[in-house]
């Protein structure tokens, strides 16, 4: 069960936030793009346990796995020196965004 509407929403805020102030929409996007990687993984553990049958996997229980998982996939993303903030550093020196943030500068 894939659920990435949530991501795509917060998507387009960033994509309006990005006219305003592209250097906090480049930060977004970054943490967004880490907790999406996490979310993976979480996700990608999950398949790796082995399952007893004492809990039947029920469409509720899938469900609420995967909130669960996004929502421990944006706590653990945004923090100093993780992938998120690497990434923010090096997109920000790269050519593409300085010529972004000067035309969105006049």
């Amino acid at each position: 069960m894939d659920n990435y509407g949530l991501y795509f929403q917060n998507l387009n805020n960033i994509k309006i936030l990005a006219k305003k102030d592209p250097d906090l929409a480049l930060k977004k996007l970054c943490k967004e793009f880490e907790s999406l990687i996490w979310y993976e993984i979480l996700k990608g553990l999950d398949k790796t346990t082995m399952k007893s049958g004492f809990f039947p996997e029920t469409l509720e229980k899938k469900i609420f796995q995967d909130y669960l998982y996004q929502e421990v996939a944006r706590l653990v993303s945004g923090r100093p020196n993780g992938l998120g903030d690497y990434l923010y550093k090096r997109l920000k020196e790269s050519p593409y965004f300085k010529e972004k943030a000067n035309l969105s500068d006049k």
